[in-house]
């Protein structure tokens, strides 16, 4: 998701290429354990694997997203757009079917956060019934753009629906590159798709 072709402080402060950096790492690392201790630490708190200790309690804020939600204001508009609008997958964690340690995370688990911190309840039509969901035919004028290197795209809108739904995918893009400003670093087919982004909107407009 954050696999920016130069540094970032979106998630945290990450150099660029961040997979590469963490695959150096983990090579060059006196031990496989250390080598996943210091891409750890690059990745939760942009230390480059410098500081000794970790605290998740203080890296990220509990949230409706067990995976986590940052820090800051930013986080609390996601939580609470999970809590209200968003339907995320359950994403618990048992240590059989995955490498993660046990984390429960049920429906009504997240139901309770949500009401115990937003005072709301999840609504989990809401976007189907609201936005039509899927079912997007008769809309228009809509450019639908995924990065391939974005674990998000999977829910995307990723072949054209019509002259006017568009589906852009963008080679070596990460999460939403292509609505980041301008770098000197982005990729070629970065430019290309904010060029045809603005060829499609003009079109949209006249």
């Amino acid at each position: 998701m954050g696999d920016y072709t130069y540094p970032t402080n979106f998630l945290a402060p990450l150099p660029g290429h961040p997979v590469n950096v963490a695959c150096k790492m983990m090579a060059s690392a006196s031990s496989k354990l250390q080598g996943l201790a210091d891409v750890t630490a690059m990745v939760y708190n942009g230390t480059n694997g410098t500081l000794i200790c970790l605290d998740p309690d203080t890296e990220y804020i509990e949230c409706a997203d067990p995976t986590g939600c940052g820090l800051g204001p930013d986080s609390r508009a996601l939580d609470y757009q999970v809590c209200s609008e968003l339907v995320l997958p359950v994403a618990g964690s048992n240590n059989k079917t995955d490498m993660f340690p046990p984390l429960p995370w049920t429906p009504d688990m997240i139901a309770k956060y949500c009401q115990e911190k937003w005072g709301v309840t999840k609504r989990p039509s809401w976007i189907t019934t609201q936005l039509w969901g899927k079912d997007i035919a008769s809309a228009s004028n809509i450019i639908f753009s995924n990065g391939d290197l974005d674990p998000w795209r999977l829910g995307g809108v990723l072949e054209d629906v019509s002259p006017t739904l568009v589906a852009v995918l963008v080679k070596g893009g990460a999460h939403h590159l292509d609505l980041r400003a301008s770098n000197p670093q982005d990729p070629p087919t970065v430019t290309q798709a904010r060029e045809l982004e603005l060829e499609l909107i003009q079109k949209f407009i006249q």
